[in-house]
């Protein structure tokens, strides 16, 4: 999918996004986690967001965080990256007792999966917000790398979702 530049495109859970120009990606992220990752030789960026921190049998999908980060960190290399000029940021992992799916070990295993596979993968992590009893809103502009967390009570909020305009990745 090729989104003209300057537009927002809003990422479900489960999806890898590396768009072919600046794009503002947006994600709202609970227990899960959001990987996002910027080539600063070659200015561009994405951002990964997986909800489950270890795949199930035969089950090889972005939802997990080992098929997420490797298929992210996959993609930056077939487009000419070296895991010296990438800039990963991490943030989610949050534990919300009072969410209808609560968890009480998926938001810190998730968080954990994600710093051990960027380790064995060799990327270097610049930052992170994770764990705590709020989910984040966040949005990355993959041109400059450059990014914005809001930690909200209520995800769901109305002001949150990108305008009709824009395009929606992965929601139904």
């Amino acid at each position: 999918m090729t989104l003209p530049a300057g537009r927002t495109l809003f990422l479900s859970p489960g999806f890898l996004f590396l768009p072919s120009g600046p794009t503002r990606l947006c994600t709202v992220i609970a227990s899960g986690v959001a990987v996002t990752v910027f080539d600063r030789a070659l200015s561009f960026g994405g951002v990964g967001h997986y909800s489950h921190p270890f795949r199930r049998r035969n089950d090889s999908t972005a939802d997990y965080a080992a098929p997420a980060l490797v298929g992210l960190i996959r993609m930056f290399q077939a487009a000419g990256s070296h895991p010296d000029d990438l800039e990963t940021c991490l943030y989610g992992g949050a534990d919300n007792p009072a969410a209808s799916n609560f968890d009480p070990w998926r938001g810190l295993s998730n968080t954990r999966a994600g710093f051990d596979i960027l380790a064995r993968l060799g990327v270097h992590l610049s930052g992170s917000d994770i764990g705590g009893r709020f989910a984040r809103k966040l949005v990355f502009h993959t041109g400059t790398g450059e990014s914005m967390l809001a930690k909200v009570a209520d995800p769901d909020g109305w002001d949150w979702y990108p305008p009709e305009s824009s395009a929606n990745f992965g929601t139904d």
